[in-house]
């Protein structure tokens, strides 16, 4: 806008001029035709006029060129101005763009991460160990699960540790002379009570005297590497007795030795039931390594510490009474179902000692009918020896 009123001005400035020389040369003319001849005029006019012509066409020549220059210029400028405010608006709105899809991001992730924690912390609240499961879940459901696997594989360690420890067990023949020479010097050396040293029979007293002759020896609580153990197996075989001998190959098809097999079948029938009391009884106390429950403290510390928990003058049961003042309505359920569910635990081991005494108690009446039967048959053979007697006479 400036370039162009410079322009304007200089083109003005140049009319006025050219009306000038217009006018000098009227005036001029005037003055030649005042006092000139007229053929004199034109001659005096024209090269003035051309030279006037000239001058002005080169001045606005070389206003047009200077002007164009600039023009092109301030063109250029205006140009790369235009250039650079519209990539700058561009970088601009690239920016705010980048801000605002940030923004949403930003936004977006603070609404997930909200979301999330939320959820976090209603499961949290609803089945974490804190609030909705009850009391130390993880610890209780390893103890259960230790209790579950034991009981699985107590059936089967009964019946094999008792063909294996107990030396006059249901069905097995072995030397008697050998396994008393072995429960004499086993004895001796752990065994052994003070009386029995001051009657001779002992050379000292053992480090467990009179253990292997006492019944709390099977309800003592030890792990199976403890020489307890040792004791609990040689009151069970003190108490079954020694085994029954084998009978020679050369005479097992005989009518003898069908009778003697018989015969102690029998005897293993009837016994058995004890037998099979004393190893659970023995088991029951003892830590022992199953097939599945691994390694673990005795089946019955385990149960007291279980029931102990809730019936209250532990530690623990402190604690357990802390952390139910702090559970949810789920969490509470949950440890009622617990509650129950080491009371149904309870109720089963009673049910199978129930079991036991029902068998003993049948073996009980078994061995008196059989004792009936026995005196039966020989009141029956004394009659009938009676009778032949006196037909004889």
């Amino acid at each position: 806008m400036k370039h162009y009123k410079l322009y304007k001005r200089f083109e003005l400035s140049n009319n006025l001029k050219l009306a000038l020389a217009v006018f000098i040369a009227g005036l001029s003319t005037v003055a030649v035709a005042q006092f000139c001849p007229p053929q004199y005029q034109e001659e005096f006019v024209q090269p003035m006029f051309e030279s006037a012509t000239e001058a002005l066409n080169e001045e606005i020549d070389a206003v047009d060129d200077s002007l164009s220059t600039e023009l092109q210029t301030y063109s250029q400028r205006i140009n790369s101005a235009v250039a650079i405010l519209t990539k700058q608006k561009a970088v601009a709105s690239n920016q705010i763009a980048d801000t605002n899809r940030t923004a949403a991001q930003q936004t977006a992730t603070a609404l997930s991460t909200m979301s999330q924690e939320e959820r976090v912390k209603q499961a949290r609240f609803t089945f974490g160990g804190e609030f909705g499961q009850g009391y130390q879940p993880c610890a209780v459901y390893a103890g259960r699960t230790l209790i579950a696997n034991r009981d699985a594989d107590m059936g089967e360690e009964t019946r094999n540790r008792t063909m294996s420890e107990v030396a006059a067990a249901p069905g097995r023949y072995f030397d008697p002379g050998q396994v008393r020479t072995s429960m004499l010097q086993e004895h001796r050396a752990l065994y052994c009570t003070a009386d029995e040293v001051a009657s001779g029979m002992c050379d000292s007293v053992g480090s467990m005297p009179g253990a292997s002759v006492n019944v709390a020896t099977l309800f003592a609580p030890v792990m199976e590497a403890d020489t307890l153990y040792q004791a609990k197996v040689a009151f069970i075989n003190n108490v079954t007795g020694l085994p029954d001998a084998p009978v020679p190959a050369t005479a097992a098809n005989t009518p003898a030795a069908t009778a003697y097999a018989l015969a102690k079948a029998q005897k293993d029938a009837l016994a058995s039931p004890a037998i099979n009391s004393f190893k659970a009884a023995q088991l029951d106390y003892t830590g022992i390594t199953t097939t599945h429950g691994g390694s673990d403290i005795p089946g019955a510390v385990r149960m007291e510490r279980e029931v102990q928990r809730y019936l209250g003058n532990t530690p623990e049961y402190d604690t357990w009474t802390k952390a139910m003042a702090a559970q949810n309505s789920r969490g509470l359920l949950v440890e009622m179902l617990k509650i129950k569910a080491l009371d149904l635990k309870q109720q089963e081991d009673q049910y199978r000692q129930y079991e036991r005494m029902e068998a003993n108690l049948a073996v009980l009446v078994a061995g008196q009918m059989r004792s009936q039967t026995e005196r039966v048959n020989n009141a029956a053979a004394q009659a009938t020896a009676a009778q032949v007697k006196s037909q004889i006479h």
